[in-house]
């Protein structure tokens, strides 16, 4: 239970940070197994808004991988985004949590998936697919999180 570190029977990471002026805390990554709600709720009692990324297990690691599929991304994602939205990315009512206000579709693509340019635009663009048809799945309403993709500032040998 991460709880001890960010929250208040813990050691109130989430209400240092806002002391020392931040306003938005960002995620690399998360388990989508697990209940966000603690989180999202606190980071929202302390003023932080959360950019939470998508964790790279359904692109690269878990057994069935994006990897496996040459990177068409669509239904791990799918699957991955819905159990992150039946634990705390949605709340009451079918809308997202308050707090969170942009997911990261993946990444580092460029340096995560083989095969250049191409291979990674596929998997983020059927990653996006998926993404959206879980929200449609699940009925969300109101205002949508922004999405993004984070690239690494290294240089893409595979890009030239």
């Amino acid at each position: 239970d991460t709880a001890v570190l960010w929250g208040p029977q813990g050691r109130h990471d989430l209400a240092i940070m806002k002391a020392i002026g931040a306003n938005t805390v960002r995620l690399y990554g998360d388990d989508p197994s697990l209940d966000h709600r603690g989180f999202l709720d606190e980071a929202m009692n302390q003023g932080l808004d959360v950019i939470a990324g998508i964790s790279d297990y359904p692109y690269t690691q878990m057994t069935g991988s994006c990897k496996s599929t040459g990177f068409d991304c669509y239904s791990q994602i799918r699957e991955a985004y819905m159990m992150n939205l039946k634990r705390g990315f949605m709340t009451i009512g079918n809308v997202y949590s308050p707090a969170l206000r942009t997911l990261i579709l993946m990444n580092e693509p460029d340096l995560k998936v083989t095969g250049g340019p191409k291979a990674f635009c596929r998997a983020l663009v059927s990653a996006l697919d998926g993404l959206l048809d879980a929200e449609k799945e699940a009925g969300i309403r109101g205002p949508l999180v922004n999405l993004s993709a984070t690239f690494s500032f290294g240089v893409c040998p595979q890009c030239e």
